[in-house]
């Protein structure tokens, strides 16, 4: 079995992923992937901090009702990456290199056909969008203003972040954090020019953000037209479209597809309920929860993402064995990570909200919010492994199962009912709610699929 091509103007000695031992390769995937995912995060924390103190609850409040349909367009990608990228990892562990490029190809071409939906959505039907997301009279021009310039440059989003599962996929980690890095980098400085020297509001907090990732998806595109790069984007693939290669992509991201897609009606559920127990104040606590949990709770997820690759290719390579390894070794780190993120919210969170606001009823109501959701937290980390595994071996239906089961009965029914009896607490208290039960679930899928990888059957066919 000859070992996995690797960059080497970026990456450093050689890793096999194959034959290298799992914590190094593990450690060689999570580390930059976490870190792209902190740069990353800081997207949604420096525009809150600039508009929070800048705009003021106001502008906290229109980027709240705006997130749901980010979410919604952040959806479409991952059903194609997270797809795409299983496939990708998997063809390249089976040493089906056409294949792979093929898979590749008719991803970017997706990536674009969203992105051009999105400008549509620019322009037709933004208001209907934020006023189920929540928008009041009072929000809603200030939410428009933002959510258009982000629409426009949704293509942008998309392909950046797109095209960073496949580099990772072809065993550049650090590059895709350089990626990730430029654009958070660029974000922060062009925040400050478009908000501060030139007062735009939340306009130049959404142009920024633009910007910032137009040139980040620069650089991913530059990755696969680098001689060093193990696989090319072909005109010749983009150009002979097959419904097989597209059916499979969506087959394997349908289920990330449908957790956020799920995750875009809770959201406009939970704005909805938070200014219904809590009025316009209480959504621009959420604002501010969301940019922290970009920080506490996400990059655990980055720890997922790193392991589903190494998943894939010793599945491709006949090897599950190591796919169990590197199971059991992800799901250490990111139970650790979320220790760790649960003690830094329970302790600093005060000193985190007065980032982004000084305004003493704001930090009152964000305070305890945010102490109450992070209650549950490190449950998460079942989740996290789990969906990577389901992913990282082609388990489609499993992975869409398990989504439905854990969207379902434990989020949407917790925010529905819990506000009835504890009000506005009961919002918050929704999340460790969610995050305890589903990690449960979560717990008996990671069961059966290590016993299915000890049997006989976990061979892989294409």
């Amino acid at each position: 079995m000859k070992g996995m091509k690797v960059i080497k103007f970026s990456e450093g000695p050689a890793l096999d992923m194959g034959t290298e031992r799992i914590p190094k390769l593990i450690a060689s995937f999570a580390l930059p992937a976490v870190l792209g995912m902190l740069a990353g995060a800081v997207y949604n924390i420096v525009d809150r901090i600039f508009v929070g103190h800048a705009v003021g609850p106001v502008g906290l409040a229109a980027i709240s009702t705006s997130f749901p349909t980010m979410l919604l367009m952040f959806a479409c990608t991952l059903l194609i990456s997270v797809g795409g990228a299983s496939r990708v990892s998997i063809l390249r562990g089976a040493e089906k290199h056409h294949k792979a490029e093929q898979a590749l190809a008719h991803a970017v071409a997706m990536l674009s056909l969203v992105g051009a939906v999105g400008i549509a959505m620019a322009f037709t039907g933004i208001d209907t969008l934020l006023f189920y997301s929540g928008a009041s009279e009072a929000v809603l021009p200030v939410a428009r203003a933002y959510l258009r310039i982000i629409l426009i440059g949704g293509p942008f989003a998309l392909m950046g972040g797109g095209l960073n599962s496949f580099i990772r996929a072809c065993g550049s980690p650090r590059y895709a954090m350089g990626t990730q890095m430029l654009g958070a980098l660029s974000n922060v400085a062009l925040d400050a020019l478009f908000i501060l020297k030139m007062g735009m509001g939340v306009e130049g907090a959404a142009l920024g953000t633009v910007v910032a990732q137009s040139l980040a998806t620069a650089m991913g595109l530059a990755y696969f037209f680098m001689k060093e790069s193990p696989l090319r984007i072909r005109l010749y693939y983009i150009l002979r479209p097959k419904f097989s290669v597209v059916k499979r992509i969506c087959s394997v991201g349908s289920a990330p597809f449908i957790v956020e897609l799920s995750f875009v009606a809770y959201m406009a559920v939970m704005n909805q309920m938070i200014k219904l127990y809590g009025g316009d104040i209480a959504l621009s606590a959420l604002g501010i929860f969301f940019s922290l949990d970009s920080m506490i709770f996400l990059p655990a997820l980055a720890i997922g993402e790193a392991a589903q690759p190494i998943v894939g290719y010793n599945y491709g390579a006949g090897k599950p064995g190591r796919v169990i390894h590197t199971l059991k070794y992800a799901l250490k780190l990111a139970t650790g990570f979320y220790v760790v993120s649960f003690l830094v919210a329970e302790i600093f969170t005060s000193l985190f909200v007065r980032m982004f606001t000084s305004d003493p009823e704001l930090i009152a109501v964000t305070v305890p919010g945010i102490r109450m959701s992070y209650l549950g937290i490190v449950f998460f980390a079942l989740p996290v492994v789990t969906n990577a595994a389901l992913q990282g071996l082609g388990k489609a239906k499993e992975s869409l199962l398990l989504s439905l089961l854990r969207q379902v009965f434990f989020m949407f029914l917790p925010v529905f009912f819990l506000p009835r009896f504890l009000g506005l607490n009961g919002v918050w208290l929704s999340f460790p709610v969610g995050d305890i039960c589903g990690g449960l679930l979560a717990c008996l899928f990671l069961i059966r699929i290590i016993r299915w990888l000890r049997t006989p059957e976990a061979r892989f066919a294409e």
